[in-house]
């Protein structure tokens, strides 16, 4: 089995087990007023101990322990990516895990229990996506970024939820916000959005999603700035707005958003 593999199939457990507390959790509230519920814990320590199992001596930065980590390698870990959604009985909500290297993610698993979509991408090895074929079957197909040049008025721009109070959109296109920010990059991955913009999130919102739509065939970028993001800080600090979407419609997108 290799490490793809392996994180594969500890994502894919970490979703049934959330999937196992979905419309049944009391949700309490963080000091920042987001919620969190007994699903989110144990999501995340489930993730902590099989990563320790099965890639012994890597580091765990995750969402609900209030702890950093010591070393420039570590996993980074969304138990619930969208957990207003999860407690409202909405689908769209993912366990998120992605390995960053350097300050660079290289590696990343993303799995939306409810519908049964999981993305995986290794650095080099492109993004691909497991989901429910026609035969209730899971297929594994690989999976581009949008690469034609034309924005419809009926295209889908992704924005967080945070993002979309800020955020003034003048493109031919419709937003979404599907309050889950992981979603904005992988939907960009798979060609179902032509970008996605996201505010006020922190490593672990970005880890997977990062490597997924790279290796997808789309770049991300400090939206303000147009500067590629590059490297990621391994800490809990929150990050400026970021742009993610395929390399021709950057110019297009970050003209017609106006953030304030």
């Amino acid at each position: 089995m290799t490490d793809l593999d392996a994180l594969r199939e500890i994502v894919r457990k970490a979703g049934e087990l959330a999937l196992s507390y979905y419309g049944r959790v009391t949700p309490s509230e963080k000091p920042d007023q987001s919620f969190v519920t007994e699903a989110d814990k144990a999501v995340e320590d489930f993730l902590r101990s099989e990563l320790a199992r099965c890639f012994p001596g890597v580091e765990v930065l995750g969402e609900e322990v209030e702890s950093g980590v010591e070393k420039d390698v570590a996993w980074v870990v969304d138990p619930i990516d969208g957990t207003a959604n999860f407690v409202a009985g909405v689908p769209i909500w993912a366990v998120s895990v992605g390995l960053v290297e350097h300050g660079t993610p290289t590696m990343g698993a993303v799995y939306y229990p409810a519908f049964g979509e999981l993305y995986i991408a290794q650095k080099g090895k492109g993004a691909w996506l497991s989901d429910r074929g026609t035969q209730g079957m899971l297929q594994m197909r690989r999976i581009f970024a949008r690469q034609d040049n034309r924005i419809r008025h009926d295209d889908l721009l992704g924005l967080s939820t945070l993002s979309i109070k800020r955020m003034k959109v003048n493109l031919p296109c419709k937003v979404r916000s599907l309050g889950t920010a992981v979603a904005c990059f992988t939907f960009v991955a798979k060609g179902s959005f032509i970008g996605g913009v996201l505010t006020d999130n922190r490593v672990w919102d970005i880890a997977a999603g990062w490597i997924i739509a790279k290796e997808a065939g789309a770049d991300v970028i400090y939206l303000l700035t147009g500067e590629p993001i590059e490297k990621l800080a391994l800490n809990r600090d929150q990050l400026p707005p970021q742009l993610v979407a395929p390399p021709q419609f950057i110019d297009t997108l970050r003209k017609g958003i106006q953030f304030g």
